[in-house]
């Protein structure tokens, strides 16, 4: 992949792109969050970050997408509505990575083979309609 690709996936994602062993790699951090976990305050990437990574396969139009994100439990809904509408994203996992956090915080794995170009406007169509800027 490109290292061009790589950045405009990036600014669609509105994240900070690296590449490793010709896999593309997006992170970007929901600064708007503010958790504690057991009562201590993180900003741990571990907890706070949107992760996307972007994979060549032997066609050559298209990648193996995958994403773990990270919500309020409030914004799961709307998100998945909108994601809904794809038809080649599937939503793999829909889970809490911790105990005692604050606030409640979910995960979503995601997962597609298609244009990497087309999953990342999707991802980003449904984050805006989650309340994700």
């Amino acid at each position: 992949m490109s290292k061009d690709l790589c950045k405009e996936l990036a600014k669609i994602l509105k994240g900070e792109a690296q590449q490793k062993n010709n896999v593309c790699m997006v992170t970007r951090e929901r600064r708007d969050l503010k958790p504690t976990i057991l009562g201590q305050s993180t900003q741990s990437e571990m907890v706070i970050s949107l992760e996307f990574s972007f994979e060549p396969i032997s066609k050559k139009s298209e990648t193996l997408n995958l994403a773990e994100l990270v919500f309020l439990q409030e914004e799961v809904n709307p998100f998945l509505k909108a994601i809904k509408m794809s038809d080649h994203i599937k939503v793999s996992a829909v889970h809490n990575h911790w105990l005692f956090e604050k606030p409640r915080l979910i995960y979503m794995h995601l997962e597609s083979i298609q244009s990497p170009l087309e999953f990342a406007k999707e991802v980003a169509k449904a984050l805006k309609k989650a309340g994700i800027k």
